[in-house]
């Protein structure tokens, strides 16, 4: 993926609320509803999009997916822009 679509991801509050939500450690979607006050289509349509940008693995056990961040300097990028876009 190039710079430009990594850039798109982090253009959107609700994938940078999410990024902020795993930045404590894995989570499964029921939990990521819960602390991000997102709808579960909302929260599964973002994670799809941060799963295949790369920024978000997902791991599965038994029947539930956990997912977590690739890397934890995502945290601080996403929520020094998502401070900026609350301002503008």
């Amino acid at each position: 993926m190039d710079s430009s679509n990594v850039l798109r991801i982090f253009a959107s509050v609700p994938r940078l609320k999410l990024i902020t939500c795993l930045k404590s450690g894995r989570k499964n979607v029921s939990e990521l509803i819960k602390t991000c006050g997102l709808s579960q289509s909302a929260v599964s349509q973002h994670l799809s999009k941060l799963k295949k940008s790369g920024l978000v693995k997902a791991e599965k056990e038994g029947r539930v997916i956990y997912y977590s961040l690739t890397d934890k300097e995502i945290v601080s990028i996403s929520q020094k822009l998502f401070n900026f876009l609350k301002k503008i």
